[in-house]
């Protein structure tokens, strides 16, 4: 594998916590997080950062990334800093804007470069996992809210509600990740949270078949895939690819029917919702166990990456 083979550290922001650990506990206890949007007759499910000015998204953006970057930096070995960031926002932000503000911010201090990404979702993950040419760390964040194309979505119906079953939860947040090349880990004798064994990504699936041609291309390596989880909506193009998924390769997929969805947990976050789900399997799974993630995002593209749990 090329690239960065371990996730250093992980942190999200969304709409049940500012970070990943009050996230997944309040989800977990079933409170109530989500709000109702009313429109054209229709009762529509959605969850916001209610616990953020709801301003311009800039605003939101910046307000997003000071909750995310001070637990990342803060946790960082000293050896690692000042080391490169990758973002991916809304493509509405001004990069000179968004540049600005962080050459402006305390952070610069630990930041040697910034890219603002023009991919995005699955597209960014798998740019982030390749960007390790030299760079022996990299932050990266994602930040997105679908809130800001709310009627967009409902025109195209693309918002559960009683009569579209068959829609997504509309939702916003962001969510962090610092990857780290093995021989780092190795020389300087670090813990990371988990180390990737293995990630592809199939970027056109208008035939409802990347999860299918992933799930071959993994089982050449693995026997058994561990617990799933997954930011798969209800749309019926994720369901029903998923879905083929398991008819492929069903003998190395033990566990296809006990997906953890994490749109479950805080709604589709869109760009963010896969460096989410990566942070959830940390936060959650078993100490030495693999875990499979199956990555949706809004762009037609399907990822699956193998996780080992390493803390």
């Amino acid at each position: 594998m090329s690239g960065y083979e371990y996730i250093l550290d992980t942190e999200v922001t969304v709409p049940s916590g500012i970070n990943v650990e009050l996230a997944i506990a309040v989800a977990q206890a079933n409170i109530d997080l989500f709000s109702s949007y009313e429109a054209e007759g229709e009762t529509y499910t959605l969850a916001t950062l209610a616990f953020l000015e709801q301003s311009n998204i800039f605003t939101k953006v910046t307000d997003i990334l000071t909750f995310l970057l001070p637990p990342l930096l803060e946790r960082l070995p000293t050896l690692l800093k000042p080391l490169p960031i990758i973002l991916s926002v809304p493509s509405t932000i001004s990069e000179h804007s968004l540049l600005n503000w962080i050459h402006n911010s305390q952070y610069m201090d630990y930041l040697s470069h910034i890219t603002i990404s023009h991919n995005r979702g699955n597209a960014f993950i798998e740019e982030c996992l390749h960007s390790g040419s030299e760079p022996d760390a990299v932050i990266c964040i994602a930040i997105d809210s679908l809130l800001d194309d709310l009627d967009a979505l409902i025109e195209k119906k693309k918002v559960m509600c009683k009569v579209n079953p068959w829609g997504i939860i509309p939702s916003e947040g962001g969510a962090g990740m610092v990857l780290v090349k093995k021989n780092v880990v190795d020389t300087l004798k670090l813990s990371p949270q988990s180390q990737i064994v293995f990630s592809q990504f199939d970027h056109d699936c208008s035939d409802r078949r990347g999860c299918s041609r992933l799930i071959r291309l993994v089982s050449k390596d693995f026997t058994h895939l561990g617990l799933i989880y997954s930011d798969m909506t209800n749309q019926r193009s994720q369901i029903e690819d998923y879905g083929f998924a398991i008819g492929a390769r069903s003998e190395v997929m033990s566990h296809e029917q006990e997906v953890l969805l994490t749109n479950e947990y805080w709604g589709t976050i869109g760009d963010a919702s896969g460096i989410a789900t990566l942070a959830t399997i940390n936060a959650l799974h078993p100490v030495g166990e693999i875990a499979t993630a199956f990555l949706f995002d809004q762009h037609n593209s399907r990822g699956l990456l193998v996780l080992k749990k390493n803390k």
